[in-house]
């Protein structure tokens, strides 16, 4: 019976017109498959003795992950962490984005990493809880005014990189320059993009302690991708913070993604979404994604210690998205505007994060 049935489709695909036969053939191979791995052997460097001397010797560590073919330069993608992140919060999908062509640095901020936490939450740091060391990072003006300009210091060591006769000479492009973070990260994309946090959080204060802060903003940056970004109330933005961020932004977040604030607790999912209608027009994508949790955005060796039933779709997704993003706003490849739509992200859903809202403006 089944070697019926297949002889009976055979004829039948050769009796349809080729045309037909194409358009089959087409359906079946609909989408592309950025959420796999790409042409690209990665290779490693890490420079953890880093340090910004405009900024009184600020640490700023960094981890490159790049394609190991020498001969092409490549554009650069930036990745900021977590509150109590390391660079290699994002391990995963920094390597999956070489691998697809780009040159990837992961930062570590002082102020809000890892090492920073446990410090707080140390006898010699006050013993804070893990909670109470979270709200404090946030509160730091080293932390929330320095992440941004950690990005420009990036840049700029990429410059230099590029230059010099070391392993990454000629491998670096970077006259265009996509940021990408999770949470704290997602403050770090948006102010680096043109939103201003507001002062009067901070502590200790600074400037008029008031208001919103001035510009953090770097000009080289060519777009972001925010994933769990902050809306209005949070921590670190009011509802005029977004109306200066001019730069092509892709938002990420979803139905269990709730939003924790220092000093106002916790807040629905939907306050995220609040981003989406304050940003001014212009190139703002969102993705709201059913099911989507906070912590299912972060992959790294050790993940399983966050646990999140959607990481498996969420990590599918945003790869795929991260490539997608890339490939159309840092390499000009047009041909990628045939995937951003609501149907190629709903083909990327699975069964946890079943179903995806695609916003545009």
């Amino acid at each position: 019976m089944k070697l019926a049935r297949a002889a009976a489709l055979l004829i039948l695909l050769m009796i349809l017109p080729f045309s037909s036969r194409l358009a089959w053939a087409q359906l079946e191979h609909a989408w592309p498959e950025y959420h796999k791995h790409g042409p690209y052997r990665v290779q490693s460097l890490e420079f953890p003795g880093l340090k910004d001397e405009s900024r009184r010797g600020r640490p700023v560590p960094i981890k490159v992950h790049y394609p190991a073919r020498r001969g092409i330069r490549s554009r650069l993608v930036i990745f900021s962490h977590g509150g109590g992140g390391t660079w290699d919060s994002h391990y995963f999908q920094a390597r999956h984005l070489a691998s697809h062509g780009y040159v990837v640095f992961c930062l570590e901020h002082v102020f809000s990493d890892r090492s920073r936490i446990r410090h707080l939450m140390s006898q010699a740091g006050g013993g804070m809880t893990f909670w109470q060391a979270l709200h404090a990072i946030t509160k730091d003006p080293r932390a929330v005014m320095g992440r941004p300009r950690d990005i420009g210091f990036a840049i700029d060591k990429a410059v230099q990189w590029n230059q010099d006769k070391g392993e990454l000479h000629g491998r670096i492009d970077p006259t265009r320059v996509g940021v990408i973070g999770h949470s704290y990260g997602a403050y770090t994309v948006l102010a680096v993009c043109g939103a201003r946090p507001r002062l009067d959080h901070l502590e200790p204060r600074m400037d008029s302690g008031r208001g919103l802060a001035r510009d953090l903003s770097d000009t080289r940056v060519t777009f972001g991708i925010a994933l769990s970004p902050q809306g209005p109330g949070s921590t670190f933005f009011e509802e005029d913070s977004y109306k200066s961020l001019h730069r092509p932004l892709v938002c990420i977040s979803g139905s269990r993604d709730l939003q924790k604030s220092a000093d106002r607790g916790l807040m629905p999912a939907e306050t995220r979404l609040r981003v989406f209608e304050l940003l001014p027009e212009g190139e703002k994508h969102f993705l709201w994604l059913e099911n989507a949790d906070h912590l299912g955005f972060y992959e790294f060796p050790d993940a399983r210690l966050l646990p999140s039933r959607a990481r498996e779709d969420l990590q599918r997704i945003t790869k795929a998205m991260m490539a997608l993003f890339c490939d159309y706003f840092l390499k000009d490849r047009k041909e990628a505007a045939s995937y951003m739509n609501e149907q190629y992200l709903n083909s990327l859903c699975g069964k946890v994060v079943t179903r995806g809202q695609w916003l545009k403006k």
